[in-house]
């Protein structure tokens, strides 16, 4: 001890300090030193955990990939982008094969089993007679192909293939004139002639599906780059306007409405006059199935469509009856009370997948002498199109 107070005394002196060192001076000096000591071992072991360049390089090289997380808001993104799936395209032809098929297996099926090649007997031309009046194509119909059948029936090795091409080919001639007189503009908008409103009135009973084909149709139109201005003239039922509204919205189509109750003959006037002044290329008009009045349902479709020609003396250019295929030889009178009042130019068949009836269209279009313009067989837009007499005689009788 007194050696270190000697030592440090004589550092004091050299230092010009007269201060006497005492037992005090040396522990305060030892724990100045202990303190200086801990720093530099601390120093140098926070050196040695720094890695050097080429460590730093083996990390990178040999550390696993760690997969950075996305931020946030951009994964919300993803989270509510839709997801796109591949779906498959279903062609016409067999969507209406489809919808045609218990049309086809219940009752044209039936009847082309029947055949073996040999000669048909009365009982057994009985039975397809009876199944010919199941399939709803109406009784005058139904008698001349029968007299027709016993004498091709009776040539040599006629069975169910030679009976299906005989009955396509006699189907067809009691609907083929008739199908000749459908005026092309319906089915697909004419560039040349933009801007020159055609009106379509649409016509039928309550259920048969006019507001869904109004939508439909609407819909089609638009996408071929038509402008569409949609009147809901069925005023009592304000479901159905409804319906018609997000139809219209979807399609891109605009529509004219007014309150429940309002005048139906006034909705369809103005919708035409919106039509006109915004150059529509259609106007595509609802109607009332039935009044919520003891007012004639005839005589307020017929008002309605001599209101249009104050405004366009052509109007309406196309007025269409929907008809549901479930109550198949059963519309024919529906049918003709419409036609009677108000002149059809055509006929738009719906509703054919839920029905065996769907053959009742032979039947109606030869009895009034009226084309069938569309044929729905679902509830999609891709499921209502052009009615071809051949795709449809192929799909019913099971003909590729």
């Amino acid at each position: 001890m007194n050696s270190i107070i000697n030592l440090l005394q004589s550092l004091y002196m050299s230092l010009g300090l007269t201060n006497t060192v005492n037992e005090g001076d040396v522990f305060g000096l030892g724990l100045v030193l202990t303190v200086l000591i801990l720093a530099l071992l601390q120093l140098g072991t926070t050196k040695s955990k720094v890695p050097s360049d080429k460590a730093v390089e083996s990390e990178r090289v040999d550390s696993p990939v760690i997969e950075q997380k996305a931020d946030p808001v951009e994964s919300k993104k993803e989270e509510l982008a839709p997801v796109v799936e591949a779906v498959p395209t279903i062609s016409w032809k067999d969507r209406l094969k489809k919808g045609l098929s218990k049309s086809s297996s219940e009752v044209w099926g039936k009847i082309g089993n029947i055949f073996t090649g040999k000669t048909l007997d009365d009982e057994t031309l009985e039975e397809v007679e009876e199944l010919l009046y199941g399939a709803d194509i109406g009784p005058t119909i139904a008698a001349e192909l029968i007299e027709a059948l016993e004498s091709e029936s009776k040539k040599e090795g006629f069975g169910e293939s030679e009976f299906k091409l005989f009955l396509k080919s006699f189907l067809s001639s009691k609907m083929s004139n008739v199908q000749n007189d459908v005026d092309t503009d319906l089915y697909q908008f004419d560039e040349s002639k933009r801007g020159k409103t055609k009106v379509i009135m649409i016509v039928g009973v309550n259920g048969a599906g006019k507001t869904t084909t109004i939508g439909k149709l609407a819909t089609k139109l638009t996408g071929q780059g038509a402008k569409v201005v949609v009147g809901a003239c069925d005023t009592f039922r304000a479901a159905a306007v409804d319906q018609l509204q997000v139809w219209c919205e979807r399609a891109g189509a605009q529509m004219i409405r007014a309150k429940e109750g309002a005048n139906p003959s006034g909705v369809g006037y103005d919708a035409l006059q919106q039509a006109l002044n915004s150059g529509a290329d259609y106007c595509i008009l609802d109607t009332a199935g039935r009044l919520h009045t003891k007012g004639n349902l005839m005589e307020e479709l017929t008002k309605s469509k001599e209101v249009l020609k104050k405004l366009d003396e052509n109007a309406p250019h196309q007025t269409l009856l929907v008809i549901d295929a479930i109550t198949g030889q059963n519309a024919i009178r529906q049918a003709e009370e419409f036609n009677n009042a108000l002149s059809l130019n055509g006929l738009i068949f719906t509703k054919c997948d839920g029905s065996s009836k769907a053959g009742s269209a032979i039947g109606i279009v030869d009895k009034l002498k009226v084309p069938i313009t569309y044929i729905g067989v679902g509830e999609h837009v891709e499921d209502l199109n052009i009615f071809n007499l051949d795709e449809y005689l192929n799909a019913l009788l099971n003909l590729e």
